[in-house]
């Protein structure tokens, strides 16, 4: 699989392990060669597009693990440590809220949370941190990998620096937008 030649080996492991049938309900008559055939990852055809595109243009993203304890990132892109100056060795077990910091909204994290709660794609902008402490703004689209069987195996999160004044508006287009129901209710008391 093309996906396999891009993926290291250490993030193809993990995902094969998300992806194995369950040995209780194993047919005793099938050779050790099909039985190895059945555990690859075989994800759903667009989230196998969405990775594909992610690796051969060279994105920001992670990829996470809900089975594990806070769904800790167990893969990072190149372009992740070059945006946010974080290594390999301050990123890898830890869950994405590192990047947050004093400015960070806790609306767009709720947006993210939901939508990992509920296994469902969302996108948001918002303030993060680099390593340094340096702010940046995040437009973050988070999305769950299935596989054939529709088990969310892997979450993606990709990350992409947008331009302070866009950051600043989104956040300006958020306030506004609960200003006027603020100055309805007080004109209602």
């Amino acid at each position: 699989m093309v996906i396999q030649s891009k993926i290291p080996d250490h993030a193809q492991m993990i995902i094969s392990e998300c992806c194995s049938k369950n040995p209780l309900f194993d047919d005793a008559t099938k050779t050790a060669a099909e039985k190895e055939d059945e555990n690859k990852v075989e994800l759903v055809n667009s989230d196998f597009s969405l990775i594909h595109s992610l690796t051969s243009g060279q994105q920001n993203f992670v990829l996470s693990d809900p089975r594990l304890p806070d769904n800790p990132i167990v893969y990072a892109s190149d372009g992740f440590y070059q945006l946010t100056g974080y290594t390999r060795e301050q990123v890898l077990g830890r869950n994405c809220r590192f990047l947050q910091g004093p400015g960070t909204d806790p609306k767009a994290v709720d947006v993210i949370r939901t939508a990992v709660a509920n296994g469902t794609d969302a996108t948001t902008c918002l303030l993060n941190y680099k390593a340094d402490g340096t702010p940046f703004w995040n437009q973050f689209f988070v999305a769950a990998l299935r596989d054939s069987d529709n088990c969310i195996v892997n979450y993606v999160g990709v990350q992409c620096a947008v331009d302070p004044e866009a950051g600043a508006s989104a956040l300006e287009d958020k306030v506004n937008s609960v200003l006027p129901l603020a100055h309805k209710e007080g004109e209602e008391g």
